[in-house]
């Protein structure tokens, strides 16, 4: 299957060398369900192997990016058993924009709260609208973050902002969340995909196999040191020997534009 891909709750389509992913439930302001993280999570499969996908953008269809879990569905996991399934569902659903060796931007308008703001946060880079709204509202319902939130927040924003954002449940505006690093880029009101999508059309532009490297090397982030280091060097080495790394500086050394192939 290639793009173009829609389930009813999650629609991809593509122009040119970007696949735009729209959760599209906005009677529910987006919110995820089975169907919505199912459908997120074929997405991302898609244009994984899609070689005409070079850059995705996920966004949210009207006026929210996603507001969190459909507490609906959530309140039947009423044992430890069942609500271990439904949350690693989740978690796998939401990390495959993580996996997936293609950049991903995150558009951010309305709320993004809970799950919503965890699926920002799976994503590479984050444009916001400054009125935005994002934040982990789960202990004002007797939880906490539990698809990756609780871990990613310290590593992007710094342990003393995580616990705000958790311990609280208080939202921030997407002008504060560019302010701590969350987001790359703000914007006014209504325009988070158009900026988004020019994002994504630039990094379209570069390098596919560094563009995946680049997030490999991310992973290792988290590692030891020196460990991150000899990871570093392996994944460098690895594109010495590649077709683009050729092309590439070959186009330099000629003064034109590079023609990148994936190989």
């Amino acid at each position: 299957m290639t793009v173009p891909f829609d389930n009813g709750s999650v629609r991809m389509a593509r122009v040119g060398p970007v696949a735009t992913i729209t959760i599209d439930r906005q009677i529910h302001l987006n919110a995820l369900n089975d169907q919505v993280v199912q459908g997120l999570s074929t997405a991302a499969d898609i244009a994984a192997a899609d070689p005409e996908v070079r850059a995705l953008v996920v966004t949210g269809a009207g006026d929210n990016f996603c507001a969190g879990a459909d507490i609906g569905s959530v309140s039947q996991w009423n044992d430890e058993a069942t609500a271990r399934r439904g949350i690693t569902t989740v978690l796998e659903g939401l990390r495959a924009f993580a996996r997936i060796p293609k950049p991903v931007v995150a558009a951010v308008e309305g709320y993004a709260f809970g799950g919503g703001m965890e699926l920002a946060l799976w994503c590479d880079i984050r444009v916001a609208a400054e009125d935005a709204r994002l934040g982990m509202p789960e202990v004002r319902i007797g939880l906490f973050p539990g698809a990756g939130g609780s871990q990613l927040l310290p590593r992007l924003a710094g342990r003393s902002v995580a616990l705000e954002l958790m311990l609280l449940g208080r939202p921030i505006t997407g002008r504060r969340a560019f302010d701590l690093g969350l987001a790359a880029e703000v914007v006014p009101r209504g325009q988070a995909l158009a900026a988004a999508t020019r994002m994504a059309g630039a990094l379209a532009e570069l390098a596919p196999l560094a563009l995946g490297m680049i997030k490999k090397t991310q992973d290792a982030a988290w590692y030891p040191f020196d460990e991150a280091l000899k990871h570093e060097t392996r994944l460098n080495a690895e594109l010495f020997a590649t077709d683009d790394r050729r092309e590439g500086m070959a186009a330099f050394l000629d003064k034109r534009a590079p023609r990148w192939q994936g190989t």
